[in-house]
């Protein structure tokens, strides 16, 4: 249950969870701290602290035999035999089951099994089983997110209803109030998509190269424009395996390929050093290079290494532009003339801040101050505004952007919901008052923004 926007797990739950237990009259309840991460393993003493709690709480109650989880809820909704294989395994792979081998006490398996109560047991919460266990198997975090919103939903009044589409592509959550839809998009983010998006393009390129015989190694640059199974990758690896086919015929000891959507030069005899314009103009602009080194040898597989392009000088923090492509992506599983809202869960990001959260949805802030009229007078006083470039500019289906964070102090877990509107005035945005707003979390000081007193930034 959540209290206070908080997680309670009844000791009683735990006893359900357990064991055997003998009773001694205590009810006792507590707030475990819970932590979601899957990156980085939750702190020694959050877990080490939550499990003191545990402890204590089946102490009191006269617990007799400790045994693994039952976990009730989780079996209904995933089946016994995924649970018995991918969280009580010998060798699981799932991260559930990762964490559950850690320890018996785990803090995680826990939080699943009560999200997982609450999701199946809630009047105001309808879903289709098999769809949300599938996605639960594929992608723990993302869908943790999904689970977390929709019991919050659900506790604010909503009716809700999981994977509304399905098996069609769509929102992942429709929300309704008073008989009034709203499509929810959750997307989790974390410090760890850019090596996510790496490493996924470094194993498509092994899996190409890996399949030609030659004897070179190929050192391959990737540049930030390049994401999987995208037709720019595809065409950058199709340069590749023709440069690698040519470089082979001519015996060529060493080549560099410079690639870019604009052009492709490939240089015999390494790096580029030359004077023609045309081809120094695809030089400076690759955004791909691959540099082959001739080893002598001919080997089955074709050696391969991936790295990161080197920025100098170094580059201002583009956190908001990230966050822009990912909501210009998530905006398409929207439908048009309707209530939109997207959720980024922002728990793992931790550098994320409200300026850099602002100005991917509302545009930079520009400082502005009236010119001297004459040399040597003092400047006017300085003003501040948005461009208004930000993404809520190029879009009329997001009514709103809902930032969640779970946060962990001591031994409780809370949520912070906070709510950023939609400041496009065009007449094809549906913009939502306040009472809708605050359904969804914190305003803050963006009241200004909502439906009642919103200006209309196209006129100023």
């Amino acid at each position: 249950m959540v209290e206070d926007n908080r997680v309670v797990i009844p000791a009683e739950a735990i006893l359900r969870y357990y064991g055997s237990v003998r009773r001694t009259g205590h009810r006792n309840s507590f707030s475990p701290g819970l932590c979601r991460n899957q990156s980085v393993r939750l702190p020694t003493n959050h877990r080490n602290q939550l499990g003191r709690i545990i402890w204590m709480g089946m102490h009191r109650i006269g617990v007799m035999k400790l045994t693994k989880p039952d976990l009730t809820f989780l079996r209904q909704l995933m089946g016994n035999p995924w649970i018995n294989g991918n969280v009580f395994g010998e060798n699981p792979k799932h991260l559930l089951g990762r964490w559950q081998q850690k320890e018996q006490f785990n803090p995680w398996v826990l939080y699943i099994e009560e999200l997982s109560r609450t999701i199946l047991t809630s009047a105001n919460i309808k879903l289709d089983t098999r769809a949300l266990a599938k996605k639960l198997d594929a992608d723990y975090g993302s869908t943790l997110a999904e689970m977390e919103c929709a019991v919050f939903l659900a506790q604010q009044g909503f009716s809700v209803t999981l994977e509304p589409t399905a098996p069609e592509k769509g929102p992942d959550i429709r929300a309704d109030w008073d008989e009034t839809p709203y499509f929810v998009e959750v997307r989790a983010l974390g410090d760890c998509e850019e090596d996510d998006r790496f490493k996924s393009i470094t194993r498509q390129l092994f899996s190409r190269l890996n399949t030609v015989r030659s004897s070179y190694s190929v050192a391959i640059t990737v540049g930030d424009e390049y994401f999987p199974g995208t037709s720019a990758l595809k065409s950058a690896i199709d340069a590749v395996l023709e440069s690698l086919n040519i470089a082979k015929e001519h015996k060529w000891k060493s080549a560099t390929l410079y690639h870019s959507p604009s052009g492709t030069l490939l240089n015999p005899g390494g790096d580029f050093s030359g004077t023609r314009a045309g081809h120094r103009e695809i030089v400076n602009k690759a955004d791909f290079i691959a540099r082959f080194t001739n080893l002598g040898e001919e080997r089955e597989k074709t050696t391969a290494s991936t790295i990161r392009p080197f920025k100098d000088p170094p580059k201002p923090d583009q956190t908001h532009e990230r966050l822009k492509k990912i909501l210009s992506k998530k905006r398409t599983q929207l439908p048009k003339n309707s209530r939109g809202i997207i959720v980024f869960d922002v728990s793992e990001l931790f550098m994320l801040t409200d300026f850099s959260v602002e100005s991917a949805l509302y545009g930079d802030l520009v400082v502005t101050f009236p010119a001297s009229i004459n040399p040597g007078e003092p400047i006017g006083e300085l003003g501040a505004q948005r461009n208004n470039r930000g993404f809520f500019r190029q879009t009329s289906r997001v009514s709103a952007v809902v930032i969640h964070k779970r946060v962990v102090e001591n031994a409780t877990i809370r949520h912070e919901w906070k709510v950023y509107p939609t400041n496009r005035g065009n007449p094809d945005t549906i913009r939502l008052n306040l009472a809708e707003l605050r359904r969804f979390g914190e305003l803050g000081d963006r009241e200004h923004l909502t439906a009642e007193n919103a200006p209309n930034p196209e006129n100023g």
